[in-house]
């Protein structure tokens, strides 16, 4: 489908990468400067499942979150959908998206989310035993709303 395949340009998005692990959605959005810090499987550990790298410039101001999707209402959003290690689904059937998320591969999906409100985000493959509690959230907001999230988020970027 044409309108699928025609993504909107990343500056007039917000763009957010996902990386699905067993059992958790892991939410990298990259801080002012628009742009993501690098990442290092090296450094990958449970406070810091992505392995993001805060000494890397770009890092800096990056927000990470577990569980949590936050979108602004009526701004096109890009997700740039990866797997750390089986095949989970992403669905978010409020906003008619699904996509899977396949180990080594990122899948680039976008939408623009039409409606206020906060919905589950349930993994929509069985990825292993404990697939039933692969649950996150998801959250689409004003801009306002979203712009005072992204503040108070930014707040709790561990120091370097």
């Amino acid at each position: 489908n044409a309108r699928v395949a025609a993504f909107p340009a990343e500056s007039e998005s917000v763009v957010v990468r996902v990386v699905a692990e067993q059992f958790a959605w892991n939410m990298h959005y990259p801080g002012q400067d628009g742009l993501f810090g690098k990442t290092d499987i090296r450094l990958v550990s449970s406070e810091n499942p992505l392995g993001l790298d805060r000494s890397d410039p770009d890092a800096k101001d990056d927000l990470t979150t577990i569980n949590q999707l936050n979108l602004p209402v009526n701004k096109p959003a890009i997700v740039h959908l990866s797997s750390k290690d089986v095949i989970h689904s992403l669905a978010l059937p409020e906003m008619r998206v699904k996509q899977e998320a396949i180990p080594g591969k990122v899948q680039n999906l976008w939408y623009e989310p039409t409606s206020t409100g906060g919905w589950e985000i349930p993994c929509a493959q069985l990825c292993g035993l404990g697939h039933y509690r692969m649950r996150g959230f998801y959250t689409i907001q004003t801009q306002a709303e979203f712009d005072a999230w992204k503040l108070a988020e930014a707040q709790n970027i561990p120091a370097s």
